[in-house]
């Protein structure tokens, strides 16, 4: 019977070492996982034939954001566009000619470790980088909160619902 709790104990001890290693190794990396930004801009609005104003901002923690604003003659209104996970705001080039069809003055910034921008891409931090492209749209760029939707795809619809529980924009997409 002692050799049998013995043989118990050397099987369980390691089981539950390498589960706990597991554990530790997908907490301390889960932003690694979670994330998959790309930094190279392949291309610009203007490979669209669209005008666009480069935009440089800070989020609340300091970090140095990266942005298009892209404005229309005759806006409708003004569109914050919070992109998804993948690759950056080159990325986004189609739904950008989109929202000028539409007649939208459009803002779209990458997130901290995406595109230009700097730092690495966190929960927190994330949430920081939507609220400071809502302020610039709002802010220097002048829109009347009620005249702006905020349009949010894949990773960014968590971020679009954030800034619009905080914030009255028009609408959230």
């Amino acid at each position: 019977m002692r050799r049998l709790g013995m043989t118990l104990a050397g099987v369980a001890l390691p089981l539950l070492a390498g589960y706990l290693a597991l554990l530790l190794t997908v907490y301390f990396g889960q932003s690694g996982m979670l994330y998959f930004p790309t930094r190279e801009l392949t291309a610009d609005p203007a490979a669209r034939g669209l005008a666009f104003t480069e935009v440089q901002l800070r989020a609340s923690d300091g970090v140095a954001l990266h942005g298009w604003y892209l404005p229309h003659p005759a806006p409708r209104g003004a569109l914050l566009f919070l992109h998804g996970n993948a690759g950056n705001i080159g990325h986004r080039l189609d739904s950008l000619a989109q929202f000028h069809r539409l007649g939208l003055a459009t803002l779209i910034v990458d997130y901290r470790g995406y595109g230009r921008s700097a730092g690495q891409p966190d929960e927190p931090g994330t949430y920081r980088d939507a609220e400071a492209a809502w302020q610039q749209l709002v802010g220097p760029l002048g829109f009347d909160p009620a005249r702006v939707v905020v349009f949010g795809r894949s990773l960014g619809g968590a971020l679009a619902a954030r800034v619009a529980a905080e914030h009255a924009p028009a609408g959230l997409i």
